[in-house]
């Protein structure tokens, strides 16, 4: 851990870290080297197993799309084999009507594709002398090179080289029967073994899916039979959900853009309608992709830019609507994963098994970050890919003010306080904070001398947040026929008193009383007789306090209350739930602000016990 000295962080070893010696049965440098290896491992089996891996996994997804369909077949009475069956070759038909759109359509479109290619090279040509025309001395192209190279396209020869002679391209002989066979028929079986595979282990996923369950449950362990079935439950729903959820979204949003370019009469709409329909399963670019070829043919039948810009706006508005709108209605603002997760994995997966991996990198991130959520094994995942804080918001607090970062504490502290009150996040984020600090110090791995780093890094938080208008949640704010009343708070000798302090100063101002700030040198030791406290009603003696400093403090108190009677003495709060008052009647420190402020209100001179 670095050494934090006058507010700054410093990386060297000094003494205000105290190293720490390898305890008994603490890992090894090869126990830690242990995940790594596994890691790579892993992705080692990924990469050379993408083979059987792939149809295992997409039979694994496609389960849970026909898990709900095979259910409601079995709530119409079917038994599960014919339910099953039945749930199969519904996806088995829609799956070969839209093979056959696709097929028909991207024949269709294959035959008109050499005058849609001219088209566009013309147009693009179109552009790109208009381009040279108003922009010719960014150019180095000469016009002599652009009158030949046009001259010799419209006689249909390539571009003769620098040196004027013309390039001659040497081309294979044909292809026999034999070989043209191979060529079309060796490439379709890779897709129809996999499709074979993926049906096949789908059928027995969903037909042996209860004990399957119980051989997970078997593997994880039967110690806590409960907590592990209800979270293989809640996982399995979910992901069966979120992934049907995902394919009638996307599938809707395929119709609809087929719907919408045969309307504008793009060319082959049912092909370009199942494509974004299926690459919308692609993070952040699936949309994208998809509309290249829109508008590419959208350029090549309209001699103008009119139906260009209508199939733009076409997804210009069906994408922002279907994620900002329709997807947050359907399953909440949240997937589960951070953005910069989905990025990551996309770039994994694409680079472990190419396409597939990408159109598969949602899904199989998503899982990982629910078996990470139920899972202990697999918490690793939640921590890393998930969107939920890993840091508890007092640790995220005690981590900016032990880097001395108050600015990020301050950021991090806006974005709390639009949910929460000022006086619950003392309470909960801060004062947890301070007590982690010296539990640090307790436990030796922070110097005393640390602390004042830490405290001068939050108090100039309290100081940012001083001027926030807010009331405490514990006091209710006076009115004008209220006596306010007076009260003194003076801090401890400890380094994180100072904070305790300004805190209870800052809620009690907020809620309207009269509240004098004393410096810690004016906190008496044997002698009280200095102490001036005038109409003084209430003495507030703040800090971070344990069992060893309450009862340091008790005499003190003691002897205030013998000089004046009238006044009643309230203690600061306790560092932990163990350290309370050594003896019955005397007063005791808080174990939060919001005890310490209600206090307040009590009639003077019933000190807490």
């Amino acid at each position: 851990m670095p050494n934090i000295v006058g507010g700054k962080l410093d990386m060297t070893r000094s003494a205000a870290v105290r190293p720490v010696g390898r305890r008994r049965g603490a890992p090894s440098g090869l126990d830690a080297l242990v995940p790594w290896l596994i890691a790579a491992l892993a992705t080692t089996a990924l990469y050379f197993g993408k083979s059987v891996l792939i149809p295992i996994i997409l039979a694994g997804l496609v389960s849970f799309l026909l898990a709900p369909v095979a259910g409601l077949f079995r709530r119409i009475g079917l038994p599960r084999g014919l339910a099953v069956l039945c749930a199969v070759l519904l996806a088995l038909a829609s799956f070969g009507a839209v093979t056959a759109v696709v097929v028909g359509q991207a024949a269709t479109l294959g035959k008109d594709a050499p005058v849609y290619v001219q088209r566009v090279g013309d147009k693009v040509q179109d552009v790109r002398s208009e381009l040279t025309r108003r922009f010719d001395f960014l150019l180095n192209e000469s016009a002599a090179k652009r009158a030949t190279t046009s001259r010799s396209r419209r006689n249909g020869l390539p571009p003769p080289t620098a040196s004027g002679a013309l390039p001659v391209e040497i081309q294979a002989p044909p292809l026999t029967a034999t070989e043209e066979l191979k060529t079309f028929v060796l490439p379709a079986l890779a897709p129809l073994e996999t499709t074979l595979i993926v049906l096949i282990v789908t059928i027995f996923i969903l037909l042996q899916k209860e004990d399957l369950r119980d051989r997970m449950i078997r593997l994880m362990g039967t110690t806590d039979l409960h907590r592990t079935t209800v979270a293989l439950d809640d996982g399995a729903k979910r992901l069966s959900r979120y992934f049907l959820s995902q394919f009638a979204i996307n599938s809707a949003f395929g119709a609809i853009v087929w719907g919408g370019l045969y309307m504008l009469d793009v060319p082959a709409p049912g092909l370009w309608g199942i494509l974004a329909g299926l690459l919308r399963f692609v993070p952040y670019v699936g949309s994208i992709i998809a509309a290249i070829g829109p508008l590419a043919l959208a350029a090549a039948v309209d001699p103008g830019w009119d139906l260009v810009i209508y199939v733009a706006l076409l997804f210009l508005i069906l994408e922002p609507f279907t994620g900002y709108v329709v997807e947050p209605l359907l399953y909440g603002h949240s997937t589960g994963l951070s953005p910069v997760s989905v990025v990551v994995a996309a770039l994994f997966w694409t680079w472990i098994w190419g396409p597939v991996g990408l159109v598969l990198s949602m899904p199989l991130t998503l899982t990982l970050v629910v078996l990470g959520h139920h899972i202990p094994a697999f918490a690793v995942f939640d921590i890393l890919l998930g969107n939920r804080p890993a840091l508890s918001p007092a640790e995220t607090f005690y981590q900016r003010v032990l880097a001395n970062h108050p600015d990020e504490a301050v950021d991090h502290a806006n974005v709390l306080l639009q949910t929460t009150t000022l006086a619950t996040y003392y309470d909960d984020v801060v004062l947890g904070a301070l007590r982690m600090a010296a539990a640090d110090v307790d436990r030796g791995a922070v110097e005393r001398s640390a602390l004042h780093a830490v405290c001068e890094a939050t108090l100039e938080v309290l100081a940012s947040l001083e001027d926030r208008e807010t009331v405490s949640a514990y006091l209710p704010a006076l009115d004008d026929t209220t006596n306010c009343t007076d009260i003194v708070c003076m801090p401890g000798r400890g380094p994180l008193d100072v904070v305790v302090s300004k805190m209870v100063v800052q809620l009690l101002r907020d809620a309207g009383h009269s509240v004098s700030e004393q410096s810690r040198d004016r906190l008496p030791g044997r002698d009280t007789s200095t102490l001036e406290l005038g109409s003084t009603r209430i003495l507030c003696l703040l800090g971070l306090f344990d069992q060893r400093a309450t009862t340091r403090i008790q005499p003190i108190t003691q002897r205030m209350q013998q000089q004046f009677p009238g006044i009643m003495v309230l203690l600061g709060v306790r560092r932990g739930d163990e350290d309370g008052a050594s003896d019955i009647g005397e007063p005791a420190a808080f174990q939060s602000l919001a005890e310490l402020c209600a206090s307040v209100s009590e009639p003077a001179g019933t000190a807490p016990v």
